[in-house]
């Protein structure tokens, strides 16, 4: 049966790697297509492109991992009685920094967890996921299609679905020592188990694509904008705040590293090009104000 569940995983990989190939057409960019194994049990394949044309860089992770004991990070779901025989992780993640500052980056992930039976089947499950954009120079035409595109896929599984999940977004997405949001939000979930399994996982691939599609069309209308460098300077110092909060609050990047996952695939989803600033000169300040009056709206549609 678990080979059966990571099939799906593994087509959404694969679907958003063929995408991001799709975008890069230097022929300096360094693409690797990396397959591990985790001396615990399972393995996965992490796919990376740096240094291109259209990317800094990215990463599409594919993990199916397992394990006795659930890491501290998993283990506020009260749906769990017993894990004595073990566990089963699947998964995949994006995330996306572009080149140029008129592009977002942008964050994707679908998982299940499973406790195992004795004999390896799977006796409790429960899933989560989500996708979410972090603009540098947002446009409000991108912010409600973002939205509005998420509610109408949701709507179709649960008409209550994308107004709790975007409100999750916001609240998840935020990073109280700077006081404001990663980005304009979009869907988060997790512990959700309410459908069936076989359209839980439906709807996981189905969040896969649209964040893939979603993402695309923003692509396709902001990628030939022209830019300065001090928009670039105010990118890679944007960026920074992407890094504050990986390192600091992601429960995906502690549960990597409790359950001693792979470093390389957990911090694939650092920046490579970041900076910090001690002091903002005039046109940072304009360009951060502006910034700010889109992150810290509620873009829920």
């Amino acid at each position: 049966m678990i080979n059966e569940l990571e099939k799906i995983f593994r087509q959404s990989h694969l679907d958003i790697v063929e995408s991001f190939k799709n975008l890069e057409s230097s022929n300096k960019a360094k693409l690797v297509l990396d397959k591990w194994k985790r001396p615990e049990g399972g393995g996965g394949t992490t796919f990376t492109i740096h240094g291109g044309n259209f990317f800094d860089n990215c990463a599409v992770n594919f993990s199916s991992i397992k394990g006795k004991r659930l890491p501290k990070a998993a283990l506020g779901n009260s749906l769990i009685k017993s894990s004595n025989n073990g566990y089963q992780a699947m998964g995949v993640s994006v995330i996306s920094h572009p080149k140029n500052p008129y592009v977002p980056s942008s964050h994707m992930n679908i998982r299940l967890f499973c406790i195992l039976e004795k004999n390896g089947d799977v006796k409790e499950w429960w899933a989560g996921g989500g996708y979410d954009l972090t603009p540098f120079f947002p446009y409000k035409e991108d912010c409600l299609q973002w939205h509005n595109d998420a509610k109408d896929l949701l709507d179709t599984y649960n008409k209550n679905f994308y107004k709790k999940f975007a409100k999750n977004c916001n609240e998840y997405f935020y990073i109280p020592h700077r006081k404001e949001r990663r980005g304009i939000g979009g869907i988060f979930f997790d512990n959700l188990s309410k459908l069936s399994l076989d359209k839980t996982l439906f709807m996981l691939s189905d969040v896969a694509n649209q964040y893939k599609n979603s993402y695309n069309a923003i692509i396709r209308k902001r990628k030939n904008t022209k830019y300065t460098k001090a928009q670039k300077e105010f990118q890679l110092f944007r960026r920074g705040r992407y890094a504050e909060f990986n390192l600091t609050y992601d429960r995906g990047t502690a549960f990597g590293l409790q359950s001693n996952g792979r470093i390389e695939s957990i911090l694939a989803s650092l920046p490579s090009d970041v900076k910090w600033s001690y002091k903002k000169d005039k046109e940072y300040i304009k360009m951060e104000k502006r910034l700010l009056n889109y992150i810290n709206k509620d873009w829920n549609v």
